[in-house]
């Protein structure tokens, strides 16, 4: 099955990078140093994938610079990690540091103030990105943005190696009921999935363009298909022998 490619965005929140760009810096100060090398100074013994993607995220926020085996720390990098704190110079830093991806610079034009979560969310998955991925991408926006205004680096130290180009297939398997697999035609994609409760989930499969218009028409649908249901369960209830009833009535009080 071909796997879903959401754009690429940074996963890991600048918090994060500024933390592994300082333990790169303290073994190897500027000096070019190999990717390899990298790689050990963030606690991994060899190029795996989760090395690669927080090499990745260093290169996404410009806090390293080169290519190849050729990588160092940025002017930028050092500024907004040594600077001292509350200093302009370190907040200046840190704030070019957070904007560095396209996919930032996007959103910040889009909403000029922090937007919420679910709201950043749902714009993402207009852009085609998947929902798992708009998760991750909204949370690691926000948790920069709070960074570039002087938050701790600490505020998403989470030590996990980030995805700059995620592919999802399926979502992680559920403690609680995974989504049934379904099979995915040709044109189509698997647009968010989840747990609607313990006992049930779903998975949204689409095809063609999606946008705002087409998710307020999926609304409508599954308002009506509400009131249907409703209405069959309803139907359901007067149906039954006035006994019953009473007794249904009784035990849900």
């Amino acid at each position: 099955m071909a796997k879903v490619r959401s754009p690429n965005y940074p996963a890991a929140a600048l918090g994060s990078a500024l933390l592994w760009a300082r333990k790169v810096f303290d073994k190897d100060n500027r000096n070019k140093t190999s990717r390899a090398a990298v790689a050990k100074h963030l606690g991994h013994d060899s190029l795996s994938g989760p090395a690669l993607g927080k090499i990745g995220a260093l290169r996404a926020y410009g806090l390293v610079e080169g290519t190849g085996d050729e990588l160092r720390i940025s002017d930028d990098a050092v500024t907004a990690m040594m600077a001292p704190e509350g200093s302009v110079e370190r907040l200046a830093a840190r704030r070019r540091l957070a904007l560095k991806p396209q996919l930032f610079q996007d959103i910040q034009k889009e909403f000029p103030t922090l937007p919420s979560e679910d709201n950043l969310r749902f714009w993402l998955i207009k852009r085609q990105f998947t929902g798992d991925a708009a998760a991750k991408a909204s949370k690691a926006y926000l948790a920069t943005m709070r960074v570039a205004e002087g938050e701790p680096e600490s505020y998403n130290s989470s030590d996990e190696a980030p995805e700059i180009e995620p592919e999802v297939e399926t979502p992680a398997p559920s403690p609680l009921r995974a989504p049934a697999k379904a099979k995915i035609m040709d044109g189509e994609r698997e647009l968010t999935t989840g747990l609607l409760s313990k006992d049930a989930s779903f998975r949204l499969i689409v095809s063609g363009n999606v946008g705002v218009k087409e998710i307020e028409r999926l609304i409508k649908k599954l308002e009506l298909d509400k009131e249907i249901l409703a209405d069959t369960e309803s139907s359901s209830y007067e149906e039954r022998p006035p006994t019953e009833a009473a007794s249904h009535s009784a035990s849900s009080t």
